[in-house]
């Protein structure tokens, strides 16, 4: 309530309010809520004008099938041409087809080791080159060899002093006293013989065959005695101290040859000068220098390997087979390799070994195929396309068998579509497990029985519809 004031009086009187203020008072407030009603209301009405399915209490229909099965319209299984084809029983013989790897046959594969430590003096061969067994492809100076070298020469000089001494022994000049002895028993020999041959013509007497007799006895004793005591001892110490030495000489020559170096005669003149340190490294086999891990200058100890030489004229093939085929797989069992560098001409080998232990991260077995590789087509590294030939129609009789064109991937997954009875347009979709192909069929392990219909034509279809419901899903 308003008060006026009497100004006369200093009183206040009450003064009735005034409607229209009050009207304008209480409209400003209820325009403002219309205002935000309605915002509201335009923010939450459904586009398009039509009603959500919360909104109608419609149940909400799924936008593609369930993962394990395919609908089609009438119209679009016309236009994608269904057919069908029966899983049937067919004669064994399937070719299964895996991926591997060409590597470099090991037991053709050499590693070249010096067996001494030294330098490098010079590399004769570049990687990649080709050499030939017995071919020089370093040359090293090493210590041990100029040592073994110094003690072979000074053998070999104390084995020419004892034969030397040996023939000395030996020659007639130095048997004085043996001589001496022979001469006197020679003398009495022939006195005892003349005695002889008189006493019988009987010329002679008795006595003076007893006294030569005697004569030789006596020279017989000085012989053997020079014989016996001073000169066989002499020329046995001489043959000993020859086959000493010989020995010596032989074990250094083994020592150099085992070593790699050449081996000397002994015969060559002594040349100060010549480096006697120098030892080549030879190719133990042909090939093709596939490593080469030293240059000129560099310092090397024995028995590190320093080369690698590989003849590809056969090479590895290491098949990826995954664990559910390889129990199809023997030594023995018939293979072909395909590969970009053999163009439509594949490669025919054997399968030499399978490893027992599986690869964790791929589930799969290394199988190794030995073939020859004319012209070297092959190269070690290649990627080749490998079939095995898994069995016979005589040894692995009837199999169950569907169609290739039916099977559809989708990531590590083999599926097929079979279509519902009763239940036009609406195809199932079945994971299996297949082995290998012959003839466009390929061996079904497991997921099929015979009998069984399945899509082949328009399958692919079917895989790409399935697809696309998945990511309507998602």
């Amino acid at each position: 309530m308003d008060l006026k004031q009497n100004r006369g009086s200093r009183e206040y009187e009450p003064v009735e309010p005034d409607e229209t203020a009050l009207r304008r008072n209480y409209t400003i407030p209820i325009v403002i809520g219309c205002v935000l009603l309605a915002l509201a209301g335009w923010l939450l009405w459904p586009r398009g004008g039509k009603p959500t399915t919360a909104d109608t209490g419609a149940p909400k229909e799924s936008k593609a099938m369930a993962a394990n099965e395919v609908m089609l319209s009438a119209e679009a299984v016309k236009t994608a041409g269904i057919e069908l084809e029966e899983v049937k029983l067919r004669a064994g013989g399937a070719m299964m087809r895996v991926t591997g790897t060409v590597e470099a046959n090991q037991q053709q594969t050499q590693q070249v080791t010096p067996l001494v430590s030294g330098r490098v003096e010079r590399v004769n061969v570049a990687l990649g080159d080709r050499v030939a067994a017995g071919a020089v492809l370093a040359v090293i100076s090493s210590p041990e060899i100029a040592e073994l070298r110094g003690k072979f020469h000074d053998a070999h000089t104390r084995l020419e002093i004892a034969e030397r001494n040996f023939a000395r022994v030996q020659r007639a000049e130095n048997r004085v006293g043996l001589l001496q002895a022979k001469a006197k028993l020679d003398e009495a020999d022939a006195t005892l013989k003349r005695t002889r041959r008189l006493i019988e013509i009987g010329a002679g007497a008795g006595k003076d065959l007893i006294a030569a007799e005697a004569v030789y006895n006596s020279a017989k004793a000085e012989y053997d005695f020079q014989g016996n005591i001073s000169l066989n001892k002499e020329v046995a110490e001489a043959r000993a101290a020859v086959d000493t030495t010989r020995v010596d000489v032989a074990h250094v020559r083994d020592q150099l040859r085992a070593m790699g170096a050449p081996v000397p005669t002994g015969d060559e003149p002594d040349d100060h000068e010549r480096n006697t340190s120098l030892v080549s490294l030879k190719a133990p086999a042909s090939g093709n220098v596939t490593e080469r891990l030293v240059n000129q200058g560099a310092g090397i100890t024995a028995g590190t390997s320093i080369f690698t030489i590989a003849n590809i004229s056969t090479v590895w093939v290491v098949a990826n087979v995954p664990e559910v085929q390889i129990n199809l797989l023997r030594v023995g069992t018939p293979a072909e390799v395909h590969a970009a560098a053999l163009g439509p001409d594949g490669i025919a080998g054997r399968v030499s070994y399978i490893d027992p232990k599986l690869d964790e991260g791929t589930r799969t077995a290394h199988v190794r195929i030995n073939v020859a590789n004319p012209r070297e087509r092959l190269k070690v590294g290649m990627f080749a396309e490998v079939r095995f030939q898994t069995g016979t129609s005589a040894t692995a009789g009837d199999e169950l068998m569907v169609a290739s064109a039916a099977v559809q991937r989708i990531g590590e997954r083999a599926i097929v579509f079979i279509p519902k009875e009763g239940q036009a347009g609406k195809y199932e979709v079945r994971d299996v497990q297949l082995g290998g192909e012959t003839e466009g069929y390929l061996r079904v392990l497991s997921g099929l029985n015979a009998g069984d219909g399945v899509v082949t034509k328009g399958s692919f279809t079917l895989k790409t519809r399935l697809l696309r419901g998945e990511l309507e899903e998602e």
